[in-house]
This record gives structure tokens, C-alpha cells and sequence, in this order.
């Protein structure tokens, strides 16, 4: 497998790609070289980076089918397959050994992956694959994949994204329909204000709008713990007057009548219960604070889901 990066080299000599010299060329059988040597060694990985390199420095098609070697060996099929077309494509002039090289390895490649067939109106739309972009909408060509389960995305500047997922077996061909959200998932909802239902801008309104129960919540907390203190002081004076008019100590311990130490205990117990929770409507106003007047955005999602989509945004 080391022999064919390594008869690449003389390629190059023969053609001469447009704005190139003879320092890039050099500098790019340099490359390729460090590259032969590293993918005789196993060094798949390093053999790519300086095939990469390469034509980066000197943009012959011609290198394209190392960098196909080099994938495949890494087992990355989908990569090493759209080298191999690049290579097929590109150098109509290559000789017939090298073009059977890789119509070969195309032709095991492609017994390991399955093809999409991405349908999309939506013209410009910028098309991807599992967050890999693959051309523009509509695409003029079959999409190459591994198999299992892929997500398809379109998007355009002026409009809402499209997803759509698609579960793709080896040898077949799954077509994906990507549709922008309008019709009848709209039509259904027509009263739906996008702008409307974002709530209050950052710094249109106030940060104190649009939190109904967080402000509920902190008057509750507010009023608790101004029952709390005052039943706390009721009690302290209620204490203060019992132990200087019937002794000294603890209510236990108090030459009073059990009534009068009783009513120093309700007090203390009710003070407790209000600071329990006063405690407790502060937390829940924290947590409503956080919770309520967050912009949302609602849109109806696309496909064949039902139901809506919502972006909350912090």
C-alpha cells in the first residue's frame, strides 16, 4: 500500500496548476515524500496531514488520490470516497493504472455506505450533514454516507432552519425532503407573534417587567418577615415583662402563672413558623426571578414532527 503515494511524486512534474512556481511545487514533493514514507511506516494519520499540506502548497488534482489513500486507511469512507471522485473528475489525463486503482477502491467504498438524496426548495439554503456543510439547495448530486442515523439540516440568513432525520441502511438510497415552516402548521396558529411572545427586550422595558409572581412572591416574603419580627418582639417583651414582674430565669423557671408563661411559648412558636416561611417565599422568589420574564420563542417545527419548538433565550 506504500507504493502508490510514492509514484505520485513524478505526477507532479507534469502538470502545472495556475499560480504556482517551482518553489511551491518543490516544496510540495517535499511534503508528499515526508508523506510516502510516513504511510510505509503506518502513519496514516501523519501521511494526511503532509498530503493535505501538499496541495495545499500546490494544487494538483493529481494528489487528491493520496489523500484517498490515506482516509481509507484510516477507515474513513466517506472522505476517502470524495477524494477518489475528486481524483476521477479532475484528471481525465491520468493514466489507466491509476484509474483503475481508484475506480477499484471506489467500488469497495461504496459497498460499505448508502446515499442520500437531499430534496430542498428552498434555493441557497445552505445544506449539511451531521454539521457538515455539502453544497447549496438544490443540490445536482447523491449524497455519500455511513450507515445509520444522519440529521440534515438546511439553513438560509432570512429564514427558520430545517431538519429533518434520516436513517440510511448500506447499498440504499434515503431521500430526505426538507421543508421551510409555512402552510398549514401555521395557518393553524395565525394570531402566533413571534416579536410579541419574546417578551420584554433587554433594556426596552425594565428587568422588573414581566415577572407577575416573582414580585407576589417577594411581597409574601417581605410581609412574613415583618409578622416574623413582630411576633419575635411581642414575645421578647412579653419575656421581659413576666421575668421583672414574677422573677428570673427561663419561663420554666418564672414564679408566674402557667397562662402567662404559655402565651410567652405561642408567641416564640408562631415567630418560628413565620421565619420558616418567610425563608420559604424568599426562595421561591429567587427562583421565579429566574424563571419568569425570559424572552421565548415559539415556531412550529418542521417535518413530519407535530407540536412546537421553543428557544428560550438567557
Amino acid at each position: 500500500m506504500g507504493v502508490v503515494p510514492i509514484l505520485m511524486l513524478a505526477i507532479l512534474a507534469q502538470t502545472s496548476p495556475s499560480g504556482t512556481n517551482a518553489q511551491d511545487r518543490a516544496r510540495a514533493q517535499g511534503l508528499l515524500a515526508e508523506g510516502a514514507t510516513l504511510y510505509g511506516r503506518g502513519d496514516y494519520l501523519g501521511a494526511l496531514d503532509r498530503f493535505n499540506a501538499a496541495y495545499a502548497a500546490y494544487p494538483s488534482s493529481k494528489i487528491w488520490f493520496n489523500i484517498g489513500q490515506a482516509n481509507k486507511a484510516l477507515g474513513r469512507p466517506v472522505e476517502a470516497h470524495e477524494a477518489y471522485q475528486k481524483f476521477l473528475r479532475e484528471v481525465p489525463n491520468a493514466s489507466p493504472e491509476d484509474k483503475a486503482d481508484a475506480q477499484t477502491s471506489l467500488a469497495q467504498l461504496r459497498g460499505w455506505l448508502g446515499q442520500l438524496t437531499v430534496v430542498c426548495d428552498t434555493t441557497g439554503a445552505e445544506i449539511s450533514v451531521d454539521g457538515k456543510a455539502v453544497g447549496n439547495a438544490p443540490l445536482d448530486h447523491l449524497l455519500w454516507v455511513t450507515p445509520g442515523r444522519h440529521q440534515v439540516t438546511a439553513v438560509r440568513a432570512d429564514g427558520c432552519p430545517m431538519v429533518e432525520n434520516a436513517e440510511v441502511a448500506v447499498g440504499s438510497n434515503t431521500t430526505v425532503t426538507l421543508k421551510p415552516l409555512h402552510g398549514p402548521l401555521v395557518a393553524a396558529a395565525p394570531s402566533l407573534d413571534l416579536e410579541k411572545s419574546r417578551g420584554p427586550k433587554a433594556g426596552g422595558g425594565g428587568w422588573w417587567l414581566g415577572r407577575t409572581w416573582t414580585w407576589v412572591a417577594a411581597g409574601a416574603t417581605v410581609a412574613l418577615t415583618g409578622a416574623a419580627a413582630a411576633v419575635g418582639y411581642s414575645m421578647k417583651s412579653r419575656f421581659d415583662d413576666l421575668r421583672s414582674s414574677c422573677g428570673h430565669g427561663s419561663p420554666e423557671q418564672l414564679g408566674c402563672s402557667t397562662s402567662d408563661i404559655q402565651s410567652v411559648r405561642d408567641r416564640k412558636l408562631v415567630a418560628n413558623i413565620l421565619w420558616a416561611a418567610a425563608g420559604a417565599a424568599a426562595v421561591t422568589t429567587g427562583i421565579l426571578f429566574f424563571v419568569e420574564g425570559r424572552p421565548v420563542a415559539v415556531a412550529p417545527l418542521a417535518g413530519e414532527t407535530t407540536g412546537l419548538l421553543a428557544r428560550v433565550e438567557f
